[in-house]
Parts: structure tokens; sequence; C-alpha cells
């Protein structure tokens, strides 16, 4: 049947090569050398990337990882490139510390390109080029398929015969909710590999809420799509050049772009983390589409304004809470630590039978603990238990770079902030690279990393935010969660507030409550215990947390009276 396909909408068949866009085409150049099994740790392009469009690596015969530098220039005219793609590949390589650069395009090089690429090579500069006709033929010589080197999970495999007899008996949605850390959008793309295998010309529409999400999701799914199926993002100024394949966007762009392509039909259309689909806006989107299968993949799938996301996706058709998949090992034990010893027990001794709201209860019972005295514990701690890899989720964009600054000065420690005051994107994505790589240890972060952001396994996590989401809290603790044979997850919690107090009750009671409602062997017992200093101070937190709704707002005033 494969070699009856027409190749004519491949990822970087003919259409794509003189069509673009140029961001499908960077998209193309990284996907080609996942294909021909490059490892592909960054795609830096766009405003401000400074010459770096692709980060990309492969494994020698010795083991050793060589790392490359590709800057892309794409054109629809057909004459040679004259922008200045040696000397921006060059400053990209010096600025990144990689030796190793490809100027990469659709189409040749210009006379004085070539000029300035054999001056630089003569000069110590290893860089080499790949243009127009050897980009065609590489890609023509691929195998249809890329080499999945994942192996589904027993969850996973679960997971995905049930979309399989789903899909198969004409039901017409589905709902996946597993843990972050479980895998759900790998599991969507081997639904994805099975969908083109037994029908090569279906098309499958992505819908997303952030840019991120999109943007990783398409990276998750090449290694299970045939090469003659492309992918195309829209968002903003970016819309696909050809509608066959898949198409993946956020709800805000699709609302524009379906105007002008309201015929073409999607066959199967996946929500990512579909516990927004629900709102007016997006859920306005998903009913226009009239689609054979529609698909729901969530870890949360909780809402403060209690909308039912099987209203939409039906029951699921799996659901492994966090709470399950830790009792059954799925996701790594966890270690947590609530630091609760600047808490004022002179005040609960002399006004815990008064009534205030939560804020001056905060304010009484909490004593400030300065950043300094919370490094020197981070730092013990990270000494001690010799940890990889940590993530500090902050108060503030201006916290995040405290922090940062108070372990980089005081202990050395190898750390960068990530928030939206680094404005450069070139240096978001160096300190990302750096983070995974292992140059950079910790990472301090204020609303950067919640969802959408790929981060390597973590196996230290400090909470020095306040959230009183679930679904904030789950996925800021989903990133130490991966499993990984023999790793244990600690996080030290220093969140000086009620509510969360009260969180962390409510997950060690669901956790139980997990834990009895399994026959199986269990693995962990007591993950989340909460300690504190004294009983007193124990029993007055229990009588005012007690009855403060999991999902009040951090602005509610709540009242507590006759204690």
């Amino acid at each position: 049947m494969e070699a009856l396909i027409d190749d004519s909408k491949g990822f970087l068949s003919t259409e794509r090569l003189s069509k673009g866009s140029w961001q499908a085409f960077e998209r193309g150049i990284a996907r080609l050398l996942m294909h021909s099994g490059w490892e592909i740790n960054e795609l830096v392009g766009g405003s401000g990337d400074h010459g770096a469009d692709i980060i990309a690596a492969y494994r020698d015969n010795d083991g050793q990882l060589l790392e490359y530098i590709y800057q892309a220039k794409f054109s629809e005219n057909n004459k040679p490139i004259s922008l200045d793609i040696i000397d921006d590949l060059k400053r990209a390589m010096e600025y990144y510390g990689i030796e190793s650069g490809v100027a990469v395009s659709n189409r040749t090089i210009s006379d004085a390109q070539n000029t300035r690429l054999m001056t630089l090579q003569k000069t110590g500069y290893n860089i080499q080029t790949f243009l127009s006709k050897s980009i065609y033929d590489t890609y023509t010589q691929l195998q249809p398929w890329a080499p999945e080197k994942r192996a589904l999970k027993q969850y996973q495999v679960e997971a995905l015969s049930k979309l399989q007899s789903a899909f198969s008996r004409g039901d017409k949605h589905g709902l996946i909710c597993l843990a972050t850390g479980l895998g759900k959008t790998f599991v969507a793309a081997t639904f994805i590999r099975w969908l083109y295998q037994n029908n090569p010309k279906i098309n499958v529409l992505i819908l997303a809420n952030t840019k991120s999400l999109i943007e990783q999701f398409d990276r998750s799914i090449w290694s299970n799509l045939p090469k003659w199926v492309a992918t195309h993002l829209v968002y903003d100024s970016e819309k696909p050049t050809f509608l066959e394949g898949v198409t993946l966007s956020t709800f805000q762009s699709f609302n524009d772009f379906r105007k002008k392509s309201s015929d073409f039909e999607y066959d199967v259309v996946i929500i990512d983390e579909a516990h927004h689909a629900p709102a007016d806006t997006y859920m306005s989107v998903i009913k226009k589409l009239n689609t054979r299968f529609l698909l729901g993949l969530t870890a949360t799938p909780f809402r403060k304004d209690e909308r039912d996301v099987t209203e939409l996706f039906g029951p699921p058709l799996v659901y492994y809470s966090v709470y399950k998949a830790l009792q059954k090992g799925y996701l790594a034990k966890v270690d947590y630590h609530l630091h609760n010893d600047n808490i004022d027990e002179d005040w609960i001794t002399q006004n815990s039978r008064k009534g205030h709201t939560i804020k001056q209860l905060n304010k009484k019972i909490f004593l400030p603990e300065r950043d300094e005295t919370i490094c020197e514990k981070i730092f013990k701690t990270w000494s001690e238990k010799k940890l990889e890899r940590g993530i500090i989720f902050c108060n503030s964009s201006e916290h995040a770079e405290r922090i940062e600054n108070l372990l980089k000065s005081n202990f050395q420690i190898s750390v960068w902030s990530l928030t939206t005051r680094v404005k450069d994107s070139r240096e978001r994505a160096k300190r990302l690279r750096e983070f995974r790589t292992g140059k950079c240890s910790i990472l301090t972060c204020y609303d950067m990393l919640n969802e959408g952001v790929d981060v390597p396994d973590v196996d230290f996590i400090v909470f020095l935010r306040v959230t009183h989401s679930r679904v904030y809290f789950l996925q800021q603790l989903g990133r130490g969660l991966r499993y990984k044979e023999g790793k244990s997850l600690l996080v030290h919690d220093f969140v000086a507030d009620i509510r969360r107090i009260k969180r962390l009750k409510s997950f060690q009671i669901e956790f139980d409550e997990a834990r009895k409602n399994e026959i199986e062997d269990l693995f962990i017992n007591d993950s989340f215990s909460i300690s504190f200093s004294s009983e007193q101070t124990l029993n007055f937190l229990d009588l005012v947390t007690k009855d403060i709704s999991e999902e009040a707002d951090e602005n509610d005033e709540v009242f507590f009276d006759n204690y």
C-alpha cells in the first residue's frame, strides 16, 4: 500500500520546498535529522535567534555526542541565496559554543557566500552546506517511517487499545486522563501512527491553548508519522501553504484560519489540555468542527467553574490520577517536606479562639522567612543529597532572579532564572539547553514551566510560590514525577499559607483513598505525610483548614469565628 502513496504532500516534498512556509521549512530540516537518527536538542529559529535555527546532535561510534548548529534560509524565488547566511551561522556557533555548523537553504547560495564560506573553512571553522537538491535527495531516500525508540508501557498499551476500540466501533469521542509524567502525548502519537497505518490519507487537527503546547506536540509526534504526512502550525502570521496531513493550532488562531478553509474536513480532532475545552470560546470552535472522532487529552480534568469535560468527550476511556499512578509505581517516588518552622506558636496560643480572615491568619501565623535563609537550606539539601537537577518555583520574575543571584554568589551553584523578563529568545533557548545538557543544575522560574515547555528529568523541586490552583500545583509537581529506575523526587515546600496546607492535607487524603481502592500490591506508603512542630499548631491549623474550599480563589475572604 505504501508504494502507491502520493508523496507530493510530504514533510520535505517539492511542494514544501518550493512553497514553504519558512517556519515549516526549518521544522522540516529538524524532522529530517530526527528521521535520520539525530537527537534534536532545540528548535530556536525566529525573531532574535541571531543565526541559530536548529541545534542538533548525534553520537559517533565511540558514543560521544557531537553537536551542530543549523542556520536555515528559505526563499520562494528560484535564485541563489545572497543573504549573509554564512556569517549568521558563524555568530551562532560562537554564541552557543558549538564548533560545527551547517548552512541550509532550499536554494543554492551566491558566489559571495561561497567565497566567505571557503575563507572561514581555511581559518579552521567547521562549516558545511546542505542545499536544494541535496535536501530533496536525502528526503526521498528516507525510509517511510522514522525509527521509534520508545516502547509503550503497560498503562499506555491499555490507553491505546481503548482508543483504537472506540474509533473502530464508530464512537464520536474519547477522553484520556493520564497524570503529568505518564506520557499522554506519546499515547496520542501512537494512536496517530495507527490511524495512518490503516488510512494513509486521513487528516488530523490538534488544538491547544498556547503556541508552546502545539510546538511541543508537533515535535513529539514526528517519530510516529510516515514521511508522506506533513505537519502544519497555525499561529499568528504562520499559515499552511497546503492542508493535507496534521494541522496544529491554538484555538485563537484557528478561528480566523477556519473562515478561509471551511470546506476542508478533519477526520480526527485532538484537544490537548482538554480541561480548557469547556470554556465558551473554546467550545464554540469545537462545535463547528464536523469530525469523525474527537479526542481529549488531559492530566488534570478539574475546572474552577465546575464545568464537566465529560460533556464534550464522554467518560474517560482511561483515568490514571497522580494518586493512582503513584500507588502503582508508574511515577517517581516522592519525598515531600513542608517547612513549617516559621509558624508563630505564641500568637496561636493567644489568639486561637478569635475570628480572623484568611489574609489576617496568613499574616499573623507565618513569620516571614528571609530568602538568604531559604537558600542556605536549599544548598544544604542539594549538597547532602547529591542531587542532579532542580526547579525552584518563585513568587515573581524579580524573586526568581533574586534566588538565582543568591545561589550563584553565595554557593557557586550553576543556576539560571527563566522568566518573561528574559526577552531574548536565543537567551531563553540557551538557558533551557544548558539545563537539559546538565551545564546548568537549577532553574528558578515564574510562570514559565507550568505547561508547554519540555524539560528534562528533575529530582528536586522547591516551592516558594503560593498557588491555590489544583491544576497548577499538579503541573508543577509533575515536572519531577517522570519515572526513572531508582529515582526519588525530593520536594521542599516553603509556602507559608493556610490554603496550601489544606491542599497538601487533601492530597494526602486522596492518596490514602486511592490506596484503599486498589487490590494490587502498591509501592508507596507515606510519601505525602505532613509534620508540624507541635500538636498545638497542628490542632489549630486543622480547625482553620477544615472548612476552606479547595478551589477557593486566593482573593476570596473566608471568615472563621468561635475558634
